[in-house]
């Protein structure tokens, strides 16, 4: 097989597993997101009572509740209770739909849970008071946000590994033709004369010194022979 064909062939296999590799990785992050779970996510949950911020980011809480509460008949009240600075907390709720029943975001929230809101204005180590008539389960939003980006992020890597994917297929393709259109190179061998002079070794192929005939039909050999030869070729 050429030289040329062997690299063609390498370059689209690599090309080939490199795609394939990132289609696996992308639609993995793509599923990641049916691994988001509120009950198992949650950092606080309760109708009352204290919670301690640990999110270093700026993102806030989502506030879950379970779908059978009224969008328009829920509240959640959030107070401070230590911080060390002045800062003030706040509930954003999400407007009411469907006559009330339904928070506007519904569409997007996981089965048998409706986001009601987002508590605003955390702090790294302050603590908090939650009071509602409700059962609250409060997820960091800066977990949703890298799942988000995750899911993003693996559908892109598939989409270019689908690219990749195709491209050594192409390439492959390519090198199966030149591996069947393409002769391998027969190496040049060389002998060297009495004289000290090189003697190209073309197999057969062409013609040499020692086959070589003169004009009246006699086999060369002589030193005159070759230079004949040499001024021939």
């Amino acid at each position: 097989m050429h030289v040329a064909a062997k690299l063609t062939l390498g370059v689209g296999f690599g090309m080939l597993l490199i795609g394939i590799l990132l289609v696996g990785l992308g639609a993995r992050a793509v599923g990641s997101v049916e691994d988001f779970s509120v009950e198992e996510d949650e950092v606080w949950n309760g109708s009352s009572g204290q919670y301690v911020h640990q999110d270093p980011s700026e993102w806030g809480l989502l506030i879950f509740v379970r779908d059978e509460v009224r969008c328009d008949e829920f509240e959640v009240n959030v107070s401070v209770v230590s911080s060390d600075t002045d800062g003030k907390v706040w509930y954003e709720s999400d407007y009411c739909i469907n006559e009330g029943r339904l928070p506007s975001g519904h569409a997007d929230d996981p089965e048998g849970w409706l986001h009601m809101g987002t508590v605003r204005g955390l702090e790294m180590g302050a603590t908090y008071e939650f009071t509602s008539r409700e059962e609250v389960f409060a997820v960091e939003e800066s977990q949703v946000v890298a799942l988000i980006e995750g899911v993003f992020g693996g559908f892109f890597g598939a989409l270019s590994g689908g690219s990749c994917a195709c491209c050594g297929l192409l390439i492959l393709l390519l090198g199966l033709i030149l591996a069947f259109t393409m002769k391998e190179e027969v190496p040049t061998s060389y002998k060297v004369d009495a004289e000290g002079k090189i003697v190209l070794d073309h197999s057969g192929t062409g013609v040499s010194p020692e086959s070589m005939q003169n004009p009246d039909g006699s086999e060369g050999g002589s030193s005159e022979d070759t230079d004949a030869w040499y001024k021939q070729n």
